[in-house]
């Protein structure tokens, strides 16, 4: 198994808003990125659930650092960006608490100019929490294109 970069070289995101920990396996049709729900997580809510709108933000990240990691492992730029764009059938099952460990696995299915259509999972052991698929739309280079 490859020694994988830390995910903070691999993705702009930073504390609070930084919601993955550790990339497990980057094979394209078999990404799986490892997250800690810790005690001050951005997400968090007072009765010590994750907000369901955390399963997004956090599967988005999961392929963003898989792909930039394939990206450096085959010597490409991982200069460059990209946003959420989109959310569509997405279901949340459960709830994830505090000091949870959970296991996202993202699959990119397309690529529509620029946006990639990504299918996601996050479970809990063996319980699927949340899953749907992500829009996100990336760039490389220092700057997002301009809009038309």
């Amino acid at each position: 198994m490859p020694a994988f970069d830390e995910i903070r070289t691999l993705v702009p995101h930073q504390p609070p808003m930084l919601l993955v920990d550790e990339i497990l396996s980057a094979d394209p049709a078999d990404s799986r990125v490892k997250s800690v729900v810790g005690p001050e997580h951005l997400f968090l809510r007072q009765d010590g659930t994750l907000a369901p709108e955390a399963f997004c933000e956090i599967i988005a990240q999961s392929f963003a650092a898989c792909e930039a990691q394939r990206r450096r492992l085959a010597g490409l730029s991982t200069e460059g960006g990209g946003y959420l764009a989109n959310v569509r059938e997405f279901e949340v099952f459960s709830y994830a608490r505090a000091n949870d460990e959970l296991i996202t696995h993202v699959v990119q299915k397309d690529d529509f100019m620029g946006t990639r259509i990504v299918s996601g999972e996050v479970r809990r052991g063996s319980e699927t929490l949340a899953a749907g698929t992500v829009y996100i739309f990336m760039w490389e280079g220092n700057t997002p294109p301009e809009a038309k």
